[in-house]
């Protein structure tokens, strides 16, 4: 069993540089993306408990892990939390990236309701229903 380097009291109570450190250490050397974005997720509750600043702590980190590692399960849970890390055009290009499916669903089924819309299969203008 792996042996976490982190405590959670450690990721709650240590300081922010201290723990910019240790993370960016811990990436580095074992390369467990995973374990990172749960890191980088445990300091973006203590952010929005009220601990300012941490606000967009690790940054380029966080920006690496998610537009150049492999999409993971745990990438896909906790990637709308980090929204704020993005621009709007960056932020466009990881939601193909991460659910690539749910963008082409998405567009086939918008293609197949406008080709299928009540007034072209009835020949008449839809009725609204009260």
């Amino acid at each position: 069993m792996n042996e976490q380097p982190f405590t959670s009291k450690q990721l709650f109570s240590l300081k922010k540089n201290t723990l910019e450190k240790r993370i960016d250490s811990y990436y580095r050397i074992s390369g467990d993306t995973d374990s990172t974005v749960q890191y980088l997720m445990a300091l973006n509750i203590r952010e929005r408990l009220g601990d300012g600043e941490f606000h967009l702590i690790l940054k380029e980190l966080v920006q690496h892990l998610f537009s150049q590692r492999k999409v993971t399960k745990i990438i896909k849970k906790f990637f709308f939390y980090f929204k704020h890390y993005f621009t709007s055009k960056e932020w466009k290009y990881l939601n193909l990236r991460v659910f690539p499916v749910r963008q082409y669903a998405e567009k086939a089924i918008n293609a197949v309701r406008s080709r299928f819309s009540i007034s072209n299969l009835f020949g008449a203008p839809e009725a609204q229903v009260e």
